[in-house]
């Protein structure tokens, strides 16, 4: 894997944003201490429980603790909605529910919203995509530039293409436009 390889996914992954303004009379992210797992589940859980009650729609909403990272699963029909296009509105619900949860706990949080299992499919899609258009690029010989995406699915992409003897990637551009090009040799 390349070193420009994005060193922002696991903040990513887990909700925290890339670069943010820090809002006005909140003490800096650097001073904050981190909330606990279990405090922050329990928070994030309750605050997506009311957020889909005040939105009328029917779901549970379970969590679990892995590593440092509290991760929030809703499960119902009907929450497409919550997806969105490419898990845009999914991106929106996760930031929401990780600033709110770090304001009501006056600490740093490490949360992950997944709604239907979405984030595991994506990946594994994207996963999929990358491996062949890696041995695409590897056959070719070429450099093949993919779509813009987040530094999540670039982090997906770049662990896929390192299985691909033969093939690298790296990220180049400036969000929210940075990309991933695969490269063949």
């Amino acid at each position: 894997m390349n070193e420009e390889h994005d060193e922002s996914f696991a903040d990513q992954e887990a909700g925290a944003p890339l670069e943010e303004a820090q809002p006005e009379g909140e003490p800096d992210r650097e001073e904050l201490e981190p909330a606990t797992p279990e405090d922050v589940a329990r928070t994030a859980t309750e605050f997506v429980s009311g957020l889909l009650k005040s939105l009328d729609l029917e779901a549970e909403v379970t969590s679990s603790i892995e590593a440092e990272t509290a991760t929030i699963e809703v499960a119902g029909s009907a929450l497409g909605g919550l997806i969105g296009r490419r898990g845009q509105t999914l991106d929106a619900l996760q930031e929401i529910t990780r600033t709110a949860v770090q304001r009501r706990l006056k600490g740093r949080v490490r949360v992950l919203v997944d709604v239907e299992g979405y984030r595991a499919r994506r990946r594994a899609s994207l996963a999929e995509y990358a491996r062949s258009i890696a041995e695409r690029a590897k056959e070719r010989g070429t450099e093949i530039e993919l779509e813009p995406m987040s530094a999540y699915e670039r982090k997906v992409v770049h662990d896929a293409v390192a299985e691909i003897e033969g093939a690298t990637s790296f990220s180049e551009g400036v969000e929210p436009n940075r990309k991933v090009v695969v490269r063949g040799e």
